[in-house]
């Protein structure tokens, strides 16, 4: 833990830190385009996986919708690591002396490499663009409670105590 301690201290005294901090209005902003960024990671991945169970765009080839909103996905998840390392230098120690942080982390990363799965599984069981393999099927319903444990757990954050001997 006391490497952790040292970077959130050394987080806390650099120019980002202060740019942010620095501004009332920054971090409340930065809140709204990170709530954003997760609203297109969610309207992509719900398009992806919906079509895998054929509840969405039926008529459209499963690789066909993967290949549209993949792009949409990754370009929110990089809006959320951006917004979420500018949130994090206003406040090194409020999320990551928290578990619930480091399971966000581990669950998005899992979420996002289930979404991506969905294109090469698409063109692996192509079906005719009709309807999905099992595999797919069951892929999609997982990932999907993935990325909603994701979103509960980015609003945990707020809540949860830090660790016993963590610097306030």
């Amino acid at each position: 833990m006391s490497l952790l301690v040292d970077f959130a201290a050394w987080l806390g005294t650099t120019s980002l830190s202060a740019l942010v901090i620095g501004h009332d209005w920054l971090v409340p902003a930065i809140q709204v385009v990170h709530i954003l960024a997760v609203a297109g990671v969610l309207i992509a991945s719900l398009h992806i996986h919906l079509r895998a169970l054929n509840l969405l765009e039926r008529d459209v080839a499963q690789e066909q919708v993967a290949a549209r909103f993949l792009p949409i996905l990754w370009g929110a998840l990089g809006v959320l690591a951006i917004t979420g390392l500018l949130l994090i230098a206003s406040e090194p120690t409020r999320a990551m002396f928290r578990t619930i942080f480091w399971v966000k982390l581990v669950l998005a990363s899992a979420a996002s490499l289930g979404t991506w799965a969905q294109g090469p599984l698409a063109l692996r069981f192509n079906t005719g663009g009709v309807a999905a393999a099992p595999a797919q099927r069951a892929l999609a319903v997982a990932t999907l409670l993935v990325w909603l444990a994701v979103i509960y757990a980015g609003r945990w954050i707020a809540y949860a105590d830090a660790w016993a001997g963590a610097p306030a």
